[in-house]
């Protein structure tokens, strides 16, 4: 009879490998905790080194978020493994910034954990990089944290995303073709996807003061809040019809602001707005039809514009149309998260 010693040594490399699974099946499991077991040590030390992952020294915190917004302040909150029976001071300080504009702390650069506790909140000052609203990859810094008592110290590094909001007009429909606050709305999503403008499509809106029972009230005039239209310390910019960006204004605690527009809302022309020039919803000129503005196109009711103005009040409100006007406008998009 033939033997067939190829199939021999195909085998012997399959048994080979049971006889490794059995006797890992029988083995008592490795301890992965590197203070009671040498592979725990092993693995602990060596396999992070290996992987490229950095350990956090014991006694350091772990960031709640490595990523900041610029165009404003960013807080995030360091949490710490464990609770130490005394009070502990940390230091830090920056190490390095990649096209991202001077980062500050704010407040001090210093910080004493009180005894008993796990987590402290740090704040960052980031200027903006620029006037649009575009996210720039290459835009990171770093920052060190050491602990006082025993000079542990970790660099941590930081990704930065663009803090601005951005602002553009819809294309110009009558108002026949605005179908009310949810198709104005779904229009700016729409248009932000395609435009390829980060964060959230979803939430983008359109600037209008309205009335709805569907989707609630709107009046882009209301008190700053965490929740209003327009936000506080915050930049709103847009791209120019020549391709260009520019920043039309921020907010600091107060809206609408004092002082002028540093650049108009559009290029030219008028859009719709349903609002007067303190920026208040105007009830009766949205051209209203029951509980819904914006549905209404019969002569009877009426619309606010708004017009390409640096002056505040101009630029919530110049004129009115009679809501069957067969003049079509545009009516401005603003991203404005929920």
């Amino acid at each position: 009879m033939n033997s067939h010693p190829k199939i021999l040594f195909r085998l012997i490399p399959i048994v080979s490998l049971f006889s490794l699974f059995s006797f890992c099946n029988q083995a008592n499991p490795i301890n992965l905790d590197g203070s009671s077991s040498a592979a725990g040590v092993l693995l602990n030390v060596v396999l992070p080194n290996i992987i490229g992952a950095e350990v956090v020294p014991e006694g350091l915190p772990e960031l709640s978020s490595n990523t900041m917004f610029d165009a404003g302040d960013t807080y995030i909150d360091l949490n710490f493994s464990e609770t130490s029976a005394v009070d502990e001071n940390f230091s830090m300080v920056i190490e390095s910034y990649t096209t991202t504009y001077e980062p500050h702390f704010i407040g001090y650069n210093t910080f004493t954990l009180p005894a008993n506790t796990i987590t402290h909140s740090i704040g960052f000052s980031l200027e903006a990089d620029d006037d649009n609203c575009l996210d720039n990859a290459a835009s990171k810094f770093s920052f060190r944290i050491t602990k006082g008592s025993t000079g542990d110290t970790f660099v941590y590094n930081v990704n930065v995303k663009d803090g601005d909001y951005c602002i553009f007009e819809s294309s110009a429909k009558t108002l026949a073709q605005l179908g009310g606050l949810g198709a104005m709305d779904n229009h700016c999503k729409n248009l932000a996807s395609s435009k390829g403008l980060p964060r959230n499509p979803a939430y983008y809106k359109a600037m209008v003061g309205a009335l709805s029972a569907t989707l609630g009230d709107r009046n882009p005039g209301e008190s700053l809040s965490s929740t209003s239209f327009f936000r506080n310390n915050k930049r709103y910019v847009r791209k120019q019809g020549n391709g260009t960006w520019v920043k039309t204004f921020s907010i600091y605690g107060a809206w609408p602001p004092s002082s002028d527009f540093e650049n108009p809302l559009i290029d030219s022309g008028q859009y719709w707005t349903g609002m007067h020039s303190g920026w208040g919803r105007m009830d009766s000129n949205t051209c209203l039809n029951g509980s819904e503005s914006w549905t209404n196109s019969s002569s009877s009711s009426s619309g606010n514009l708004g017009t390409s103005s640096v002056v505040t009040g101009d630029a919530a409100y110049m004129t009115l149309a009679s809501c069957d006007s067969p003049m079509a406008l545009p009516f401005i998009c603003v991203y404005s998260p929920d």
